[in-house]
């Protein structure tokens, strides 16, 4: 049904002698309450009085209908009040204007008149608005009603109580679909006997091109309408006709900080400004894909790593043994919006368009200089990238593809994200009869990546979430040997940065460096600091020594250790460390003639805190 036409039904209905109310249904966030605003209200409100009202948000039909009562009480009076219901409601108005305050519960008895419509100036009000010009009422958010209202009820009340003593030509807007299905067959029951007629809803595009993009005051969304519509117009004819128009707002409020943000990144660097409007069209789809998965409630915080394998890459290709095979989060966003060619020729995905979605906050020179990487790369196209197309080569043509993957991974420094993807795709190859190099791709490959994990854990960034493997790397995961080699790969470098780590928390212990400390507790590292202490060099050049550090390490234990009143829970399998290195600081104090009171004072210090937190775990 075209917007046009329900416009003309409405009318039709509002001017005629209908006993009975009319519904409108339709999908939540598909733009009912904005057509009824916009559209609806201003081309009856001419002739009629029209009353909005939102039962979202009332916990009990007594407050629901009285607050209702009081709506229309108001709305009956328009401009011009005569000298007879001046005289008569001069106390009744600021009642009901005070409406949900503390005022309204003071005044139980008009609150009672109201909620039951039997006090005779209500009625006589609302019997008193012209017969001939019916006022309307718009019931919305009907799905949303509280679990505490039944709908039925409702829908009962606006009959007896609204339309047969009074007239009202009543719009009932909702989703039927959205109502619960323990109500639903009373509701379907209660509705035969009140609702006329149900007028099914959907946005008409032709309106979202003016409405939302040309009168937005913005000039890329005004310039470029005709290009945004078609965007939207695709997805809606592959998700059912339909459009969430909450969804377009939230879009469009968040492309607002964006493009502001871009805006001022040009101000004072206009080297990319050329490559503007291209720019503009991938942040807009990349936020366009991102915000409507997390409104969805598809993309969360929490599980927004799971599309790492499509950020800041062209090459949107994933392998596959089985058709059916489980798809990750990262390729159904794929399936789901790339057969759009207009969004397919400049979609990219950066974390800064995340950000903007989360927190709206937005990387301008970070979304920009990802762009260029991908869309203006100084060189060619990598090789990897071109793995993709594999479909439309020839058997030289890939074998020649495959052995360039091969030279590059050896001769470059690659990501691990790359290399597990180098792998991935060669496996697939590999089962598929359509690997053609001599070389072994596997071994050379898990080398590459070892050297990779090896570059991370000496940047001291190596973080790399095995769970990710199995929905990002299907090809991998499914066969239990290379995956074992991948995970001990990657679990060498765990192990690596473990004990690099763990001796740069004793150095920083010993050097009183809090900020490294501090950074390193933080960063989760499970760690025996006594066994660590033991094995490390500081055990006799910082702490068994003349002008012994041992305060500083006793600072720290008492810090982290025995103000932490759980930390026992944690640390029960270290107590035979606990007690070696005590026994070498009280050897060192009894065997030690040389060193200064301050020391021996700063040891048994120490001693005193060792000896507290063993007994601790062995008597806990």
């Amino acid at each position: 049904m075209e917007n046009s036409q329900l416009l003309e039904s409405l009318s039709n209905y509002v001017n005629s002698d209908d006993q009975f109310a009319v519904m409108i249904d339709g999908a939540w966030g598909s733009g009912k309450t904005y057509f009824l605003k916009n559209t609806v209200v201003p081309h009856i409100c001419g002739e009629h009085k029209v009353v909005y009202f939102s039962v979202y948000g009332y916990e009990s039909l007594a407050k629901l209908k009285s607050e209702l009562i009081g709506k229309l009480f108001i709305s009956s009076f328009g401009k011009n009040i005569d000298k007879e219901d001046q005289v008569n409601t001069k106390d009744i108005v600021p009642i009901v204007n005070e409406i949900g305050s503390a005022v309204w519960e003071k005044f139980s008895n008009f609150k009672t008149l109201a909620a039951t419509t039997e006090n005779y100036v209500i009625n006589k009000r609302l019997r008193s608005q012209v017969p001939d010009s019916s006022p309307v009422l718009i019931i919305d958010d009907l799905e949303r009603i509280s679990r505490d209202i039944h709908t039925s009820d409702l829908m009962g009340f606006l009959l007896t109580d609204i339309i047969e003593p009074y007239g009202y030509r009543v719009i009932v807007v909702g989703n039927v679909k959205e109502i619960r299905d323990v109500e639903i067959n009373e509701f379907n029951m209660t509705r035969e006997k009140v609702v006329s007629r149900i007028f099914p809803f959907t946005y008409d595009f032709n309106n979202i091109r003016q409405e939302f993009f040309q009168d937005s005051g913005n000039h890329f969304l005004q310039e470029d309408s005709e290009w945004l519509v078609e965007i939207f117009a695709g997805y809606a004819r592959r998700n059912g006709g339909k459009i969430n128009l909450r969804t377009l707002e939230f879009i469009l409020t968040t492309f607002t900080i964006i493009d502001r943000k871009l805006n001022q990144y040009w101000e004072g660097d206009t080297q990319d400004k050329l490559d503007c409007l291209q720019i503009k069209r991938s942040v807009f789809v990349n936020l366009f894909v991102i915000a409507t998965e997390y409104r969805e409630g598809n993309l969360t915080r929490e599980n927004i790593v799971l599309i790492d394998r499509i950020l800041n890459t062209r090459s949107f290709f994933f392998m596959h043994i089985k058709d059916d095979e489980e798809k990750s989060l990262a390729e159904e966003i794929t399936l789901k919006y790339h057969d759009d060619n207009n969004l397919k020729q400049v979609i990219m995905y950066d974390n800064s368009v995340n950000e903007a979605v989360f927190s709206g906050v937005f990387d301008a020179a970070g979304f920009i200089n990802s762009w260029m990487k991908l869309f203006r790369p100084i060189g060619k196209v990598s090789s990897l990238d071109e793995v993709a197309n594999f479909r439309n080569m020839t058997d030289k043509q890939l074998e020649k593809l495959e052995q360039q993957i091969l030279d590059d991974s050896q001769k470059q420094e690659i990501s691990i994200k790359d290399i597990l993807s180098t792998i991935n795709t060669f496996l697939f190859f590999d089962q598929n009869d359509l690997y053609f190099c001599k070389e072994n791709y596997l071994a050379v490959l898990l080398k590459v990546l070892k050297k990779a994990v090896d570059r991370e854990v000496l940047k001291n960034k190596f973080t790399y979430d095995r769970g990710e493997i199995s929905f990002m790397y299907s090809v991998i995961s499914a066969d239990d040997n290379i995956l074992k080699q991948v995970y001990d790969i990657l679990e060498s470098g765990d192990k690596a940065q473990h004990e690099m780590q763990a001796e740069q928390l004793v150095v920083a212990i010993f050097d009183d460096n809090y900020e490294l400390m501090r950074n390193i507790v933080h960063s989760n590292l499970n760690v025996n600091i006594f066994r660590e202490v033991l094995d490390s060099s500081q055990l006799y050049s910082e702490l068994l020594t003349v002008g012994s550090k041992a305060n500083l390490l006793n600072q720290y234990l008492n810090s982290e250790y025995i103000q932490i009143t759980n930390s026992k829970d944690f640390h029960s399998d270290e107590n035979i460390d606990i007690l070696e290195l005590a026994q070498k600081v009280e050897e060192f104090l009894n065997e030690s003639l040389d060193i200064g009171r301050i020391d021996m004072f700063n040891l048994r210090n120490l001693l005193k805190t060792l000896k507290k937190f063993y007994l601790s775990l062995v008597n806990k």
